[in-house]
């Protein structure tokens, strides 16, 4: 919906009708709030609270499919995990200790991960690509739109895929989708620019303004930074598509399907899965001030990386990306079809996956006394 606000007159990107495209979100969090009515409380919440039946009616519930004596082994690891104190552990007891910390490197690699692919250069600057393909003007916030329209599709796959495959698998698919992806993009740009090379910049049009600034003081700051060599590439677009130009439709098209279907869902899931009860909140609070501060970073230089870099500007995300496929598929274990205290012996440093977690955790805890 943000590229209605930013580039569309003829939907609801108007400097008059943007408020209430802003409104509309009122709707999702309405019917949400309806919803949410019947959804019940987490297992460990209500075990937190000593409801120990509450919670396994939950989780019964919720494996319907499984025999009951999953959903009872369900609950005997969580009371494991919660302990008869039920605390939270804060940033520093986790610091101190291998297997808390491990947990928290994970956790920020992987929130990290999901916005240094470079996920928002790809939402900003889309329009742009797509114009340059041969796309008109009036048609390319549409097209835009329907690339993106793959994201709920994908998601409902995906979530099939996270319970079949195991998130760590899935959110390492995505991961090389990624680098697929980014690959073509850059080599195609780089084409594109090589062939236009010689062409001198000309002055932009009408269309082209409206484009790059239209509702959206955001996008003319940012956009106004773009090189010469930027703005004769989509020049070059008005004279006839440039094939290579597809190839970086269809690399943003691949992008997208591994990002929605692949990763976005998949890091959620897997976060829950590396994380104990006492360390998650911790964990999930400093990962999230990681998350969005790397999407701001994602978010707010691409003009510079355009500037400095020309068509090799997405080769730093590619970058991200390896680095943390070559993190996860080395220090992140595989939790699908393996119990919290077999997950947790992997950040631990043990090899005996037959410990019970209680005794990993007394272990521990008492190197911190």
């Amino acid at each position: 919906m943000n590229r209605m606000v930013y580039y569309d007159d003829n939907v609801l990107g108007s400097l008059t009708l943007w408020p209430v495209l802003i409104g509309l979100g009122v709707l999702p969090s309405f019917i949400y709030l309806i919803a949410s009515i019947n959804i019940p409380e987490t297992p460990y919440y209500l075990l937190r609270h000593g409801r120990r039946e509450e919670a396994l009616d939950v989780l019964t519930e919720l494996r319907k499919n499984e025999d009951e004596s999953v959903a009872k082994q369900e609950v005997e690891e969580i009371e494991n995990e919660i302990g008869d104190s039920g605390k939270v552990y804060g940033i520093v007891k986790i610091l101190k200790n291998k297997q808390y910390r491990n947990q928290l490197i994970a956790v920020f690699a992987l929130y990290a991960n999901l916005m240094l692919c470079g996920v928002n250069n790809i939402l900003f600057y889309s329009d742009l690509i797509f114009k340059e393909a041969g796309i008109s003007a009036d048609n390319v916030t549409f097209a835009t739109i329907g690339v993106f329209a793959l994201q709920f599709v994908m998601a409902l796959i995906g979530a099939k895929f996270v319970d079949r495959f195991g998130g760590l698998k899935v959110t390492i698919a995505g991961s090389i989708g990624f680098i697929v992806s980014l690959t073509l993009f850059t080599v195609s740009q780089a084409m594109v620019y090589k062939q236009n090379s010689a062409v001198s910049s000309p002055l932009r049009t009408t269309a082209d303004e409206q484009l790059l600034t239209n509702g959206s003081a955001f996008a003319s700051v940012t956009h106004s930074t773009f090189t010469a060599e930027t703005t004769s590439l989509i020049a070059s677009a008005q004279d006839g598509a440039n094939p290579w130009s597809f190839v970086s439709v269809l690399a943003i098209g691949i992008f997208m399907v591994a990002w929605s279907g692949g990763t976005h869902i998949s890091t959620f899931a897997l976060l829950g899965e590396l994380t104990i009860e006492p360390t998650r909140a911790t964990c999930f609070s400093y990962g999230n001030a990681v998350m969005w501060t790397t999407s701001w970073i994602v978010s707010f230089v691409p003009p510079y990386l355009q500037e400095a870099l020309g068509p090799y500007s997405m080769v730093i995300w590619l970058g991200f990306t390896v680095f943390f496929l070559v993190y996860m598929v080395i220090c992140i274990p595989d939790t699908k079809g393996r119990t919290t205290k077999q997950i947790q012996a992997k950040f631990g440093g043990k090899t005996d996956s037959s410990a019970s977690l209680g005794i990993v955790l007394t272990e521990v805890e008492s190197l911190n006394v």
